[in-house]
């Protein structure tokens, strides 16, 4: 009965060292349907190789321009992942900044894995819903971004390298985003590194 017990003990560890690794990943930009039963399977040596993963930076993976430039000055990011929280935080964007934007920026981040894969057409999906967005919107947004990264990650990280005065994301992501990739709008709050406004509702947009 002891080896029994020592065994399933081994087992639980083996199994819940792997399912860690996997949920670290996921927080860094690594959310690929795979890591789970690598994580079953390898548990701890996972965890060994998983670092090397772990140490990339967010990247540009597609743009597209989908309208002319504002007469304003704002540059504005708005965080897009199909989400009602993340249409109201677009639709706020354009209420508050857009008779004063220069760029209306709209982007939506994927890990690394679908960026690398393409897994299911995740890329082609995002695209088509930034520019249905941008067609929804008449107009007012001016660029469509796809990114890859940790969501607060990527964002901020292009907000420091295109000039970003302020970034508009949801209260909430969707589906599994919150629970697995944490809360976006705390983590980029956190970071400091660009000005964040929170969008929770729904907002309407004049003449859409």
């Amino acid at each position: 009965m002891g080896d029994l017990w020592f065994v399933l003990i081994a087992v639980v560890v083996w199994v819940a060292t792997g399912l860690l690794t996997v949920w670290w990943l996921a927080r860094r930009g690594h959310g690929g349907p795979g890591w789970l039963l690598l994580g079953v399977v390898f548990g701890p040596v996972l965890a060994l190789v998983a670092g090397e993963r772990v140490r990339r930076r967010p990247t540009r993976v597609a743009r597209t321009e989908a309208g002319p430039r504002g007469p304003g000055r704002l540059r504005v990011l708005v965080g897009v992942d199909g989400s009602a929280e993340s249409e109201a935080a677009l639709g706020l964007a354009v209420v508050l900044f857009g008779p004063y934007t220069e760029t209306l920026v709209a982007a939506q981040v994927v890990d690394y894995d679908a960026a690398e894969l393409d897994e299911r057409g995740r890329i082609a999906e995002a695209g088509s819903r930034l520019g249905a967005v941008a067609e929804e919107y008449g107009g007012r947004v001016t660029a469509c971004e796809i990114l890859a990264g940790p969501p607060a990650a990527a964002l901020a990280r292009f907000a420091g390298e295109n000039g970003i005065d302020v970034v508009v994301v949801g209260r909430h992501g969707r589906g599994l985003s919150k629970r697995l990739l944490g809360d976006v709008a705390r983590e980029m709050i956190r970071d400091g590194s660009v000005p964040v406004l929170v969008a929770g509702g729904r907002h309407g947009v004049p003449g859409r």
